[in-house]
């Protein structure tokens, strides 16, 4: 019933709206157009203002440039690698030719992982069951 009665009220004034909209663009469509470039003009400044001042502090700051840091990491990781280019019949054969070397396979660290101190020689003091 609350619900019903919301949908009643919201639908009411939205149509009183667009009646009122619709009524002050033929009797006073210069007023109409300089109120809603200041309606739109003071939401462009309250959004600068807060994405400056407030989006800063709440999203950014050491945690986002850190953040922002480890996306980046990833990023170039797992990026998509280029497809081997093709090779003529006498290059093939030129690079069959040359004696490969064994060579061992570097082993990379993983820059992406921390290692977060914790209490490591503090053991539980629980009853398992």
């Amino acid at each position: 019933m609350k619900s019903r009665t919301k949908t009643i009220i919201l639908w009411t004034i939205l149509s009183l709206a667009i009646i009122y909209l619709i009524s002050e663009l033929f009797t006073n469509t210069r007023g109409l157009l300089t109120q809603l470039l200041i309606i739109v003009g003071a939401a462009t400044v309250f959004y600068l203002v807060f994405r400056h001042f407030i989006a800063g502090r709440i999203g950014g700051g050491a945690n986002g440039s850190k953040y922002k840091k480890a996306v980046k990491q990833s990023k170039k990781k797992y990026q998509a690698k280029p497809a081997p280019s093709t090779f003529n019949m006498k290059d093939r054969a030129a690079v069959k030719s040359k004696p490969q070397k064994a060579t061992k396979p570097k082993r990379k660290t993983a820059t992406h992982l921390t290692v977060i101190e914790g209490k490591k020689g503090k053991k539980k003091n629980r009853a398992f069951f």
